[in-house]
């Protein structure tokens, strides 16, 4: 306030604003009101004499001014306006409507900012001043209080919407700003016309608009007085709509939701009552769609954190009672709301990290919703997340529970999950090849979990086709260009690499598969013969064998489209393909299905063919699409052979370097087992790494490959003596792999004449060797007996005899080793017992050698009886070899899988009736590693069919193992189509039931029992045959046992007749399979079972009830479930032996379960069509034997003693 004493300034303007009288010249009123507009802003509002301004205060607002056409005596008017208004605050001179005119005038003036250009306005400065000094001053206040104040407010801001622009300076804005806020600010109530033009503002917002950028300033700086005509604009809307089904109410719903959300987006402030409303839209019963917007809305703000000012608006921490009843839609009833839910989640795991642990528990909670499109937008949402977010900032667990849905049953969850997964693994490649550790965890384990899912048992044809086409086309795509070969064969190892650090190797066998490669030697692959069948049809015009042809060409359309989940369409398009006839289009199939094909040719010819496809038949595109890549050496080819070669020789330092290397010395090994021609351009570099002295196993590789190459392809295989005569030298002097890989070379070489040097050579040495080569000497006869049988039998006499002599009878050193039941790598037995196994290997390759000669049964005989007596000993050869207890544990594996390999051969097969109970114990070995190995074995010939049909049995012998791993291997095996092989061995394993040592019968007992045939069920059951089993099942009582005659003698198989067809009924009804009446005839096997010659007995028989009551009772719940646990429930009876036996106890101390040892001897041995050798064929990882509770439970482990048995096995065993 100015002191008391000071003289207060007069207005020095003596002259007439408006000059009376006369015609007034426009120039010199414009001077008179520019020269009063300077003395007025001269005067401070504080020291004034505001009688002074009196002359001028109404002349200011007469019509001649406020009305002039000059836009300078208008601006300068104005100004002087607002000085006055300025000097006589708080208090105005004029009246309301004087005023309502006055700040019209104001606006209008304002008007002329819309120019172009700001450069272009006339008189800016002055247009500055009046908007500075409303305000500075705070003037404009008193438009709220002049008549029709609402009005007047409303232009104010939709005039300033019109004239803001964004070359207005930056003091210009912010009095606009200040002037709209004063506005607002003293107003009593917000006008309607101010809330619809900061509605209209957010409706359609252009966040670069200047406009909106202004609006958004005022509400920010006038928050506390908006958020209530804010908070009723919205209740009004979500009270009146939202209920009405229809359309345009629902739109309006939805508009004003959307508009919700831009505002949040930038002034969160004016939602403080809103977010409760919100929230209580979530509890609303019957209103879905309104349920459904308020989710989607309030889930946008949780993950949205605008800023505002210093601070971060945080919706979940102010409202933690609406965050609440938002995560509680995850479960609503409504789809619709779940799936608003879900996607709204994005938001919360990309932006707030404050609430991202317990979204990401939600969201996990979630994954496993009862409707697919709720599981398939988790997955989406997870896999859509930017990498830093995926590696940073996610827990692993939630990574993995989408890689969990990568087996979805539904095929949109597994699509989302698959490609969400691989498009992050893909964006963190370098990351994990340059070894982050983070990484690594956080997604290394994607491909490995999309390999196993095609290793599912019940993995859909469009499961297979999905992760397929995804790990092609993400994990290991072509590259873009045929000169980045190197980075494309980096990803290809790291990828396998990876593979083989997990304890299973199941993973790399499913890349195996993947890359076409695994049974390619075989013919696994009918692409070859599709497009041989496509050229011989010509388009329908075939000149000779008409119907042969046409048959061909739809067996392998049928085998090809049944990788697709609609075979039918799959088989049309293919038929259409095949119609076509277009030379062109089979030429590049070839190229692309042809080994050897280099990388850029096949890239140039799939790019061609789909290209022409895309023009021609767009309507096979997708379905060739999947074909040419599943037809083409995509994932490895020839290309990259030298490059792997290369990673082998020089692999990176550190462990990963380790896994590299040794996902190339598979992938070669591959190659050399499975499409050997590959390596046809490549036989020099392999000659110069034989010769490899400082790495034995590069030297392995490339004997595997040059013998690989030599035996499918003589004309390319070396020329050189001198490489025959480096093999030799291996064969003799090398490690054993590399005596047994020279040995296979030399026979398939051009000069085979030096394999009998060879062996003469190695019994010579092998009677002098020292224990480090006398390994190597025998590998290398085992394998000459098998590949160069005829050079062999030329020294074969004095071979066997020292095998037999020097090597099998000879006591062992290891005598002292008294473990009993345990299991330790080979590499870890004394060199004699290792000998004895190679032995072993020698006396079956020779049989094997001899399996066409008609004298074949009486040269397997000694063998025989050999393999035998090692099993009847426990693993030892004789009662004075005395071998340890772990040797004896690889005698018996090594004996069995001898036995099992000779078995293939007819006439050795049946040679093996009388000894077949010895070679079922196996099956329920007391050690785990031994079971394990055998039933990999077995399961991996039985498809082939090659054995009679008792080997089918074994499996399902398993049903008690003590290790659950071994009763799901029998569970994914699936071994034979024809009835005699996969119905029939059900009567079969009743009878050997009915015998078996181990078992009393008793209720009790035949819960046990119960288990082996619901095991057998498990393997085979299906739709199809369920009547046929059923009816197997039953005829057993219209036989007896060919050994008992008496009927009383055959009730325990009546018994298991009857319970077995309870178990059938059981598994029927839980999988609604209706049992109905079997159309065919059957007759079970003569061999075994004798039909009753009475029918008036076989009626009798067929009425009679053999199962009492309480049999009855609690074999209605068997069968309803598949055997997925092991360990039997009980001791087993000690039963009587006719040939005395040591008792075997297993171990009470469970030793660590460890990784299985792979080792190439198995893959490497061409046995007839088993490339694997006998003992290390492909296995999961190995484990310990039971607790010593568990031993209480089953003390013999396999089921009983070794040597019990009883005189009926030998016929039973008679399945000839």
């Amino acid at each position: 306030m100015p002191s008391q004493t000071q003289t207060q300034v007069k207005l020095d303007f003596p002259e007439k604003l408006i000059q009376s009288g006369k015609k007034e010249n426009t120039d010199a009123l414009l001077k008179r009101i520019k020269t009063l507009h300077q003395r007025l802003a001269a005067l401070e509002q504080d020291n004034v004499d505001v009688r002074s301004l009196d002359p001028i205060r109404k002349p200011l607002i007469h019509q001649t001014i406020l009305h002039h056409k000059d836009r300078g005596v208008k601006i300068y008017a104005a100004c002087c306006l607002a000085d006055v208004l300025r000097l006589y605050a708080p208090d105005a001179p004029y009246t309301g409507d004087e005023l309502r005119d006055i700040f019209q005038f104001f606006l209008a003036q304002l008007e002329n900012l819309r120019a172009p250009r700001i450069t272009d306005v006339a008189y800016y400065s002055e247009y500055c001043y009046l908007l500075e000094s409303l305000a500075t001053i705070k003037s404009v206040v008193l438009a709220c209080d002049v008549p029709d104040g609402d009005v007047l407010v409303a232009r104010f801001f939709q005039d300033f919407m019109d004239i803001i622009r964004p070359d207005m300076s930056k003091n210009l804005i912010r009095y606009m700003v200040d002037i709209l806020v004063v506005l607002i600010e003293e107003s009593a109530s917000i006008p309607s016309g101010v809330m619809d033009c900061i509605i209209e503002q957010f409706t359609k917002p252009s966040t670069s608009s200047s406009s909106f950028q202004l609006i958004v300033e005022v509400c920010n700086r006038a928050s506390d007085k908006l958020y209530r005509p804010v908070y009723a604009h919205f209740a009004e809307i979500q009270t009146s709509h939202g209920r009405n089904p229809d359309s345009n109410d629902l739109k309006i719903l939805t508009e004003s939701h959307i508009l919700l959300l831009n505002i949040y987006s930038h002034c969160p402030a004016l939602l403080l009552n809103v977010i409760p409303l919100l929230e209580e839209n979530l509890k609303v019963a019957d209103e879905i769609p309104l349920r459904q917007l308020s989710t989607k809305t309030l889930g946008t703000m949780f993950g949205e954190r605008p800023v505002v000012g210093a601070g971060v608006a945080d919706v979940a921490k102010a409202y933690p009672a609406a965050w609440r009843a938002w995560l509680g839609r995850r479960v609503d009833k409504a789809l619709v709301v779940r799936l608003a839910w879900v996607e709204a989640a994005r938001g919360v795991l990309a932006k707030n990290p404050e609430l991202r642990k317990e979204m990401e528990e939600a969201l996990v909670d979630r994954i496993q919703d009862a409707d697919e499109r709720v599981r398939a937008a988790i997955c989406k949402v997870i896999g859509s997340l930017d990498f830093e977010t995926a590696l940073h900032h996610l827990d692993a667990v939630s990574l993995k529970a989408v890689g969990a849905r990568m087996s979805d049953k539904k095929a949109s969850v597994r699509q989302e999950a698959a490609a969400g997964l691989s498009k992050l693994w893909s964006l963190g490649y370098n990351e994990i090849e340059s070894n982050n550790a983070h990484a690594i965890r956080q997604l290394g384990w994607v491909p490995d979990e999309m390999l196993r899912c095609l290793l599912r048992k019940d993995a859909p044809p469009d499961l297979r086709n999905q992760i397929t086409t995804i790990f092609r086309q993400v994990i290991l795509p072509l590259p873009a260009k045929a000169d980045d070969e190197q980075a494309w064969v980096d990803r290809l190892l790291l990828v396998a690499s990876r593979l083989l650090n997990d304890e299973s190797d199941e993973s790399f066998v499913a890349l195996e598969r993947l890359t076409g490669l695994r049974g390619y030697a075989k013919g696994a692959s009918p692409y070859r013969t599709f497009i041989v069948s496509c050229e011989e049809y010509n388009g329908g015009v075939v000149d000779s064998a008409k119907e042969l042809v046409k048959a061909r060409l739809a067996f392998v359309t049928r085998a090809i489209a049944s990788f697709f989940a609609d075979a039918d369409k799959a088989r049309k398009d293919i038929e259409a393909f095949a119609a076509a006839n277009e030379a062109r289009l089979y030429k590049l199939f070839k190229t692309c299905a042809d080994p050897q094909t280099n990388l850029r040719d096949l890239i140039k010819a799939r790019n061609e063919f789909l290209r022409k496809l895309e023009q021609s038949h767009t309507d096979i595109l997708e379905t060739f699409t999947f074909i040419i890549d599943d037809a083409s050496f995509n994932i490895i080819n020839k290309t990259a052979i030298p490059l792997v070669l290369k990673a082998a020789q020089r692999p990176p330092a550190g462990r990963q370097g380790e896994a590299i290397a040794a996902a190339s010395f598979r992938i070669l090994k591959l190659i050399a087992k499975e499409c050997a021609p590959m390596y046809r351009d490549y036989v020099q570099q392999l000659v110069i790494v034989m010769n490899e002295k400082k790495n034995d196993r590069l030297c392995e590789t490339a004997l595997r490959a040059l013998s690989a190459i030599c035996k499918v392809e003589p004309e390319s295989a070396p020329q050189d003596r001198k490489v025959a005569e480096r093999a030799m030298k291996l064969a003799l002097e090398g490690t054993v792999k590399q005596a047994k890989l020279a040995a296979r070379f030399l026979a398939n070489s051009k000069h085979k004449d030096l394999c009998v040097d060879l062996i003469k050579d190695l019994v010579e040495q092998s009677k002098e060797s020292e224990d480090d080569h006398i390994l190597s000497h025998l590998r290398a006869l085992a394998e000459l007996a098998l590949s160069a049988p005829s050079a062999f039998e030329q020294e074969s006499e004095e071979i066997i005899r020292f095998v037999i002599d020097d090597i099998m009878a000879k006591p062992s050193p290891s005598t002292d080793d008294t473990t009993e039941d345990a299991w330790t790598d080979e590499e870890n037995l004394n060199i004699h017992d290792r000998a004895k196994l190679i032995g072993m290997k020698i006396c079956a390759h020779r049989c094997l050698g001899y399996a066409r000669e008609a004298d074949a049964a009486v040269i397997f005989r000694p063998t025989l009886q050999m393999l035998v007596s090692i099993l009847k000993h426990e693993g030892a050869v004789n009662e004075n070899t005395m071998e340890g207890g772990y040797a004896r544990t690889h005698m018996r594996l090594r004996a069995t899988l001898c036995l099992l390999k000779l078995a293939k051969v007819r006439v050795f097969d049946k040679a093996m009736t009388e000894y077949f109970q010895e070679i079922t114990y196996t099956i329920q070995d007391p050690v785990f590693q031994v079971r394990n190995r055998f039933l990999h074995k077995l399961l991996e010939v039985l498809p082939a069919q090659r054995l009679l049909p008792r080997w089918n049995v074994l499996p399902a012998l398993s049903a008690k193992d003590p290790e659950a791993e071994n009763i799901l291997l029998v569970g994914k095996s699936s071994y034979s189509e024809r009835i005699d092989r996969v119905e029939m061995p059900l009567a079969r394993l009743m009878l050997l039931l009915s015998h078996h040592p181990d078992f009393t019968w008793d209720p009790e007992n035949m819960k046990d029992i119960a288990t082996f045939i619901a095991l057998y069920l498990d393997c085979i059951a299906t739709r199809d045959n369920v009547s046929l089993l059923y009816l197997i099942a039953g005829k057993i009582k219209t036989v007896r046992d060919s050994l008992l005659e008496a009927p009383e003698d055959n009730e325990n198989l009546y018994k298991l007749s009857e319970l077995t067809q309870i178990i059938i009924r059981n598994r029927a009804q839980v999988h609604s399979w209706s049992i109905t009446s079997y159309p065919g005839k059957i007759k079970l096997p003569r061999d075994i079972f004798h039909n009753l010659t009475d029918p008036a007995a076989v009626n009798r028989n067929l009425t009679r009830k053999y199962l009492d009551d309480e049999t009855d009772t609690w074999a209605k719940n068997l069968g309803k479930k598949a055997v997925n646990t092991a360990g039997p429930s009980r001791k087993f009876r000690d039963s009587s032996s006719t040939t005395p036996t040591k008792k075997r106890v297993r171990k009470t101390k469970p030793a660590a379960r460890k990784k299985a040892k792979r080792t190439d001897e198995d893959e490497d041995d061409p046995s007839e069509s088993d490339d694997d050798d006998e003992a290390e064929g492909e296995s999961s990882a190995l484990s310990a034997p039971p607790s010593e509770d568990e031993v209480e439970d089953g003390v013999e482990g396999r089921g009983g003693k070794r040597g019990a048995k009883v005189s009926y096995l030998t016929a039973i065993c008679e399945f000839s």
